[in-house]
């Protein structure tokens, strides 16, 4: 699995995390949005990650002793019900994107989360135009549900996004074909 592993978060990984959230932010047309109370957060948020704490699992993906991302498996309060969790997925620089980091990793959380967390569906949302995205979630073995129209706000307007999802059912069918 191209050497990945899913590590609990360190104080030390806080500065890159927040380089990729204003990387991602400025992306999406949003350059102001990570800011000092963003910076809060998210170190709060990875005093917490490596375990489940009732509402998200963060982790980071390591390959080759550094760390290149990171994940999040979230279960917000009175936004999904029990056992349903919905995906995120960072992996931060452009050169290592596409050696199939991000599909082990993803393939590392859902085992996690089926066995572990007790989950019975798993979801991902992204961008229409996110191939990459669209062909992890692909060879994962999650389906295509729909398009969620003018679903994700930006600086340019509503973008629409694609649904995906995977059962347990359909996770233990694939791991044992």
């Amino acid at each position: 699995m191209n050497g990945v592993e899913l590590v609990r978060l360190r104080s030390a990984d806080v500065e890159r995390l927040a380089r990729a959230r204003e990387a991602e932010a400025g992306s999406m047309g949003f350059p102001d949005a990570f800011g000092p109370a963003e910076l809060a957060e998210l170190r709060e948020r990875v005093e917490r990650s490596g375990e489940f704490d009732g509402t998200e699992l963060l982790l980071g993906i390591r390959a080759g002793g550094r760390l290149v991302g990171e994940v999040q498996a979230r279960q917000p309060r009175m936004g999904l019900p029990p056992g349903v969790f919905e995906l995120g997925i960072d992996v931060f620089e452009e050169a290592d994107r596409g050696k199939g980091l991000g599909t082990d990793a993803l393939t590392l959380l859902l085992d996690r989360l089926f066995e572990r967390e007790r989950a019975h569906r798993v979801q991902v949302t992204t961008d229409v135009d996110n191939a990459a995205m669209r062909r992890v979630c692909e060879r994962t073995g999650f389906a295509f549900e729909g398009v969620l129209r003018s679903f994700m706000p930006t600086a340019d307007g509503p973008r629409d996004y694609a649904m995906y999802a995977i059962t347990k059912d359909d996770w233990r069918e694939r791991s044992t074909a």
